[in-house]
């Protein structure tokens, strides 16, 4: 990805710290989201064929959720490799 620095790198480091925060929220409202799928599947009466099949359902959600979360922190973590690059160049162009 190419990033612009010299005049531009205060601006491009305000939008990169917008995304990381956006970024560290949506971890943590995936994260929620597969706590509470837990606690939902956990409450769903397992003596019927249709809340074994809702469980192994809401399981591989969570699954796929928490996968998600995992994602989207790695891409925030990608976000600040950006920023420190773009800070270490802005230092090149004397900003």
């Amino acid at each position: 990805m190419s990033l612009p620095c010299g005049p531009d790198a205060a601006q491009t480091l305000e939008i990169l710290a917008a995304v990381q925060r956006q970024l560290a929220d949506a971890v943590t409202r995936l994260t929620d989201v597969a706590a509470r799928a837990v606690s939902v599947a956990d409450q769903t009466d397992w003596r019927t064929d249709a809340a074994a099949v809702f469980h192994a359902n809401a399981e591989a959600w969570r699954r796929d959720v928490a996968n998600l979360a995992s994602d989207v922190a790695g891409a925030r973590a990608h976000v600040a490799q950006d920023c420190a690059r773009v800070e270490g160049r802005s230092w090149w162009w004397g900003g």
